[in-house]
C-alpha cells in the first residue's frame, strides 16, 4: 500500500476510535473497545509529538477530552477488589459489554453504578503525568492546567507512596492474595501471564518491578520538578519540586545499580526484579522504552539509564535475535527460554507497532539514527503489508501473521488506537 493512502487510512482508524469522552482502546465490536487509561495515555502522546509537525485542531480537542476523563476517574478511594488507590490512574473502564471479565471463575470487580473500573496498572499513572505535562508543554492552557493540578499533586504523591511500598525508589506492583475478585497478575504493558513467566508457567514471586516503568516515572518527576520550580505565582511550589528531584535522582541511582546485567551478548537491563530484588534476565525490548522517556533540558538530554551504558543497550537490541529488518523489535528475545514463534505469541517474540514507535522516537532522542531509520523501515513495511493499525503481529521465515489464541479465540485487533498515533507519527514525521 502506498504510503500517502496508508496514512489517511491510519487517520481515519484514529478518528474512527474517537468519542466524547477520548478514545477506545481497539474498535468498539473488538476485544479492547473502551477507555483503557496506559492506552489512553501512550496514544495522546504520539499524537502531541505528531502535531509538533501537523497541527490538527480536532486531534488535540479529542486529547483535552481523554485527559480530563481520566482525571474524573483517578483513584479517590482505597479498593482491593478494583486496585483503587487515591491518585491512580485507571487501567480499563467498561459501561457494558464486561461479562467476558465478570463470567469467570474469578469475577471481575463491578462497583455499585454497575460500571467496571479496573486499576491494575503499574504504569498508566506516570503515563497520564507526562501525557498531561506534554499536553501543558504544547498548548500552554492555563485553565485546564488549574482543573487538573489538584490531579497531577495526587498522581505525583501516588508514585512515591503507593508505587513504592517498600521504599527502595522503584516501583513495583502486587497482586494481593486477600483479593476475592479477579484482575491482572501482570501489570505492565506486556500484561500477558507469559511474558513474564518461566518456562513451567510459573509467576517470580511479588512485588515485581518492571524496567521501563522505572523509566516512565523517572520521567514523570523530572518533567513535574521543573513544573513546580517555574510555574506561575500561584502554583509554584519549591518543596514538592525539591522532593521530586530527591526521588528521581534516589530512583536513577538505584536503577543503575539494580537493572544493568551481562549477557552473552553485551551489557543489557534486566526484564524486571522480583520481590526478592533478584533480576529477571529474560531479554526483552522493553529497556529500549527508557529512552523514550527521555528529559530535556537545552542541549542535554538525559534519561534514567546512565549515559554511558547506551551504546552498549542500542547495540545489544539490534542484534538478530531482537531485531528483524523486515517486522521490527522483537518483544522478547529469539534465544530466550519462554520464546514463542507461533501465532499464539501474544508478547513472546511477537511486534507491536506501539512498541516499535516508542523505540524509534527514543533512538531520535539519543541521536542514534541509523538504528531508528533501520526500525522505521521495518515497520512501515509490516503496516503497508496489513493496511491497517495492527495490534501486534507475528513474523515466520519472512511472512507476516495475525496473533491467534487456540484457547480463547482472541485475535489481533486490527483498528488499535496506540498503534494508529504511532503508524501517524511514523507516516508525518517520513513525509515531512
Amino acid at each position: 500500500m502506498p504510503i500517502e493512502e496508508l496514512e489517511k487510512k491510519i487517520y481515519f482508524c484514529l478518528n474512527e476510535l474517537s468519542h466524547e469522552e477520548g478514545f477506545n482502546a481497539s474498535g468498539k465490536s473488538e476485544v479492547y473497545g473502551c477507555i483503557f487509561g496506559r492506552d489512553s495515555f501512550i496514544t495522546i502522546l504520539k499524537i502531541l509529538h505528531t502535531i509538533k509537525l501537523r497541527p490538527d485542531e480536532k486531534l488535540l480537542s479529542t486529547c483535552k477530552k481523554s485527559l480530563l476523563k481520566h482525571i474524573e476517574l483517578q483513584g479517590k478511594n482505597s479498593n482491593i477488589e478494583s486496585g483503587e488507590q487515591p491518585g491512580k490512574f485507571i487501567h480499563e473502564y467498561r459501561v457494558d459489554n464486561y461479562e467476558r471479565l465478570t463470567g469467570r471463575k474469578r469475577p471481575w470487580y463491578v462497583y455499585p453504578d454497575k460500571k467496571l473500573r479496573n486499576y491494575d496498572s503499574i504504569d498508566a499513572t506516570p503515563l497520564g503525568l507526562i501525557a498531561i505535562y506534554r499536553y501543558w508543554e504544547l498548548t500552554k492552557d492555563a485553565n485546564f492546567m488549574l482543573t487538573v493540578l489538584p490531579a497531577v499533586e495526587l498522581g505525583l504523591k501516588w508514585i512515591m507512596s503507593y508505587g513504592d511500598m517498600d521504599h527502595d525508589y522503584l516501583l513495583e506492583y502486587s497482586l494481593p492474595i486477600e483479593r476475592e475478585h479477579g484482575g491482572l497478575a501482570v501489570q505492565s504493558w506486556a500484561d500477558s501471564i507469559p511474558s513474564l513467566a518461566d518456562k513451567e508457567g510459573k509467576l517470580p514471586d511479588y512485588p515485581i518491578a518492571p524496567v521501563e516503568v522505572q523509566g516512565i516515572a523517572w520521567l514523570a518527576l523530572k518533567l513535574w520538578a521543573d513544573y513546580f520550580t517555574d510555574a506561575y505565582p500561584e502554583t509554584k511550589n519549591h518543596k514538592f519540586s525539591q522532593k521530586l528531584e530527591r526521588f528521581a535522582a534516589k530512583m536513577k541511582k538505584r536503577f543503575n545499580r539494580m537493572f544493568l546485567m551481562s549477557t552473552a551478548d553485551g551489557l543489557y537491563l534486566a526484564q524486571a526484579l522480583d520481590g526478592h530484588k533478584t533480576q529477571i534476565k529474560t531479554v526483552t525490548s522493553h529497556p529500549l522504552i527508557c529512552l523514550w522517556a527521555a528529559y530535556e533540558v537545552g542541549e542535554q538530554v538525559e534519561c534514567i539509564v546512565d549515559n554511558n551504558y547506551l551504546d552498549s543497550l542500542v547495540q545489544r537490541a539490534f542484534a538478530d535475535d531482537l531485531f528483524v529488518p523486515g517486522a521490527g523489535m522483537r518483544t522478547m528475545s529469539s534465544k530466550s527460554l519462554t520464546f514463542d514463534p507461533t501465532e499464539a505469541s501474544y508478547h513472546n517474540g511477537s511486534f507491536w507497532p506501539m512498541l516499535n514507535g516508542l523505540i524509534i522516537e527514543g533512538l531520535h532522542n539519543f541521536d542514534y539514527f541509523s538504528e531508528a531509520a533501520m526500525l522505521s523501515r521495518a515497520t512501515l513495511s509490516a503496516l503497508q503489508h496489513f493496511g491497517l493499525p495492527i495490534e501486534l503481529y507475528i513474523e515466520s521465515q519472512g511472512r507476516y501473521l495475525t496473533y491467534k489464541n487456540p484457547f480463547s479465540g482472541q485475535q489481533s485487533c486490527m483498528n488499535q488506537a496506540w498503534s494508529a498515533a504511532s503508524a501517524y507519527d511514523l507516516l508525518i514525521s517520513m513525509i515531512k
